[in-house]
This record gives structure tokens, sequence and C-alpha cells, in this order.
């Protein structure tokens, strides 16, 4: 990680639908104005309930999931989402905690709830297409 803006690599990057699940419009647009020039399909989830059930619809890539979400936050739906990875044999997905939370304690959480790498908010461009890339190449 850790790449600079001109060292992002957007050729030959190929398609990932990706599920965010982030309650903010905000940073969801940040997001999106991040990855607008990448083959990236994402879809939206508001809150983590909604997250767990496009999850359970959809075939994704990857989620970038937002730790803090009303409903349902994000470590109860990580849980859920691996929960039902390991019920019905379906490949690990890989999911990234996103949270402006950045104690050790978080960290830990996110981990053991499931989740793959944590970025802290607010995120980096490059960082968060570095992270995608090495998870999805």
């Amino acid at each position: 990680m850790g790449l600079s803006e001109s060292e992002i690599q957007t050729d030959n990057v190929r398609p990932l639908k990706i599920l965010l699940a982030e309650d903010s419009e905000n940073n969801v647009l940040l997001v999106q104005l991040f990855l607008k020039k990448l083959p990236y399909e994402i879809d939206v989830a508001n809150d983590g309930k909604e997250a767990v059930d496009k999850f359970l619809m959809g075939k994704y890539d990857l989620v970038l999931m937002d730790i803090e979400m009303p409903v349902t936050d994000g470590y109860q739906a990580t849980e859920q989402i691996r929960k039902y990875e390991a019920e019905n044999g379906k490949e690990r997905t890989p999911i990234i905690a996103v949270t402006a939370h950045v104690m050790a304690e978080n960290r830990e959480k996110a981990y053991k709830s499931g989740c793959d790498l944590f970025l802290t908010k607010p995120v980096k461009k490059a960082d968060l297409i570095s992270t995608i890339q090495d998870f999805c190449s």
C-alpha cells in the first residue's frame, strides 16, 4: 500500500462488483469519486442490515464495510456474512473495515468479526485503490 496518485494502476484492471456499506452520503460520494475511472460496479447499502441483505442476494468481489452504521453495525453485518459463507460453503469474500475509530480494540474487534483489513477514515484515494487491487488481483 501507500502508492502515490501517479503509481495507481488504472490500465488492465479487471472489473469488480463492490458492496459499499456506508451510511454517510458524503463518504459514499467520495468513494464513488475515487473509483470512478476504474471498471468497478459499486452497490451501496445504507446500513448493516441492508448490507447483509444485498450480500445474500448478490455476488460481490469485495465489501467495504463502515463499522458504525444504524440498524446493524459493521461488526454484526460482517459476522452475519461470515456465518452465511461458512454455512453455505461459499468462498470467503474480502471485507475491508472502514472506520474513523483508530483504537487498537476497534481494529481487533473488526478482525474478530471477520474483516480482512482495517482502513481508517478519512481514506486516501491511493490507499483505497491499492488495497482493493491487492485483494482482487
